[in-house]
């Protein structure tokens, strides 16, 4: 809700002063719950709409499988709208990627969120994976390892990397843990496990 007032309105040189009524105009919530950016740099080029008061739905173009994955689990999970489409230099890997939809999708969340709490554990085959979000207060930590070394096109050090991205871009403090578990069900129960916090802590009123 928006509040526009005019009480007193002189006109200047005549000494007149009118007497107004005040005058509300109420505007959605929702009109302030999207955002779209794009972020462009020597290697990427990313663009991002978020919707938080909507129904999960996802579109994910990053010509990364493990990266639509995640992005995918994030919006179902939280219940956002996520919209990303990335285009980066993959023939030198997937580093600039992976990192800067972390920084696009972070900023949009910073630009939605204010505070807020929310935590959410999530089991995945034999992996089971916690996620803690306070937003207003970036920070980061971690406690998982992964087997290999890849997966779905993602150096795996660096789903980490995007962890840490999202959560400092995105001005929430972010605590992750992931025990037991093969390396897909680590990034699944991961994803799923900080969505539903994220959405959480977006609902905390």
């Amino acid at each position: 809700m928006v509040f526009l007032s005019l009480f007193w309105t002189t006109i200047l040189g005549l000494g007149i002063t009118y007497s107004l009524p005040q005058v509300k105009i109420f505007l959605p919530r929702s009109l302030f719950m999207r955002t779209s950016i794009r972020r462009e740099t020597a290697e990427t080029t990313i663009e991002i709409y978020l919707d938080l008061e909507w129904s999960g739905l996802s579109k994910a173009d990053t010509d990364i499988p493990l990266l639509d994955e995640i992005i995918r689990n994030l919006a179902k999970a939280s219940r956002f709208d996520i919209s990303v489409k990335a285009r980066g230099d993959l023939p030198t890997g997937d580093h600039h990627t992976v990192e800067d939809v972390a920084i696009t999708l972070g900023s949009a969340i910073a630009e939605l969120t204010k505070e807020g709490i929310g935590s959410s554990t999530v089991p995945s085959g034999t992996c089971l994976a916690q996620a803690v979000v306070r937003l207003g207060e970036p920070g980061y930590s971690d406690s998982f390892e992964f087997e290999a070394d890849d997966l779905g096109g993602v150096q795996l050090e660096n789903v980490t990397h995007f962890m840490r991205a999202l959560a400092y871009n995105g001005n929430f403090t972010l605590h992750l843990k992931a025990v037991g578990g093969d390396d897909w069900q680590k990034v699944e129960a991961l994803t799923l496990a900080l969505g539903r916090a994220l959405g959480r802590a977006a609902r905390d009123d």
